[in-house]
């Protein structure tokens, strides 16, 4: 067989094999969680003052339970973002870097297959890392908070569930970046740009309608009325980047050469 389905689970165990699954998928699933029950513990506890105190003042207040799981959203909006751009640098950009894509072209499976296939395995990771960092938040809250979880935390877990995916998906147009580019140096580098750049957008009045600040700003990370601000369309062009991103990566390999 020489299908999609064998590309699939030839980039799946390669994908559970390597150095960077293996890092970033502790952190997402443990760290995550840690986070956001620690810092809302923290910022409760009376034990910080002045500019840490300002800085952590959204989760000194609330429901207990909805600002755990908020706290994860606002985690995962990034955090899915910067692992799935370190996971395509790894595995689009550093075959091409040291040479290893030119076995690519004594394959059966068509390139663009291979592509198609990676894209798919980094997203399905990212979005099962995102569902166990839920999860296991939801699961914490519920054994400290004293109400359990209401109506409005449930919400809130759902829309850090959709956070963490469309960070995901936004990771996706890095794939092409490191194909151009054949460096993962180079990706990581456009990664950081335009988390900076994002920074900027948002300074500015444009967060709203800029994917890439969509999701945070979504979950709450700019305050309230930020919040309020992303609609429909913003989110819809948001969970659009991901199959644009894919679409021009399998383009890309499809016309992929060895030099």
């Amino acid at each position: 067989m020489t299908g999609p389905g064998t590309a699939l689970r030839v980039e799946l165990l390669a994908w559970r094999r390597s150095t960077v699954q293996r890092l970033a998928t502790p952190l997402l699933v443990l760290l995550v969680p840690a986070a956001a029950v620690g810092l809302t513990t923290l910022a409760r506890s009376g034990a910080l003052v002045g500019a840490g105190a300002a800085k952590l003042a959204e989760y000194a207040t609330g429901d207990l339970a909805t600002t755990h799981v908020t706290a994860a959203g606002q985690v995962l909006a990034v955090a899915t973002l910067m692992a799935g751009g370190f996971a395509v640098a790894a595995t689009f950009g550093q075959p091409l870097a040291d040479g290893r894509a030119g076995a690519y072209f004594g394959l059966a499976t068509p390139r663009w297959t291979v592509a198609w296939a990676r894209c798919l395995v980094v997203l399905g990771w990212a979005a099962a890392c995102t569902v166990a960092a839920v999860a296991l938040t939801v699961a914490l809250s519920a054994a400290v908070s004293p109400d359990g979880l209401g109506a409005e935390a449930w919400a809130a877990a759902g829309r850090a569930l959709a956070a963490g995916l469309l960070g995901a998906g936004l990771a996706m147009p890095f794939a092409a970046v490191a194909t151009a580019t054949r460096s993962p140096l180079a990706t990581v580098g456009a990664l950081i740009g335009i988390v900076a750049l994002t920074q900027m957008v948002v300074l500015v009045g444009g967060g709203a309608w800029f994917p890439y600040a969509v999701p945070s700003l979504w979950t709450g990370t700019g305050g309230a009325d930020a919040a309020a601000g992303i609609g429909t369309g913003g989110l819809l062009l948001t969970a659009a980047v991901a199959p644009a991103g894919i679409a021009v990566v399998v383009q890309q390999w499809r016309r992929l050469t060895d030099v």
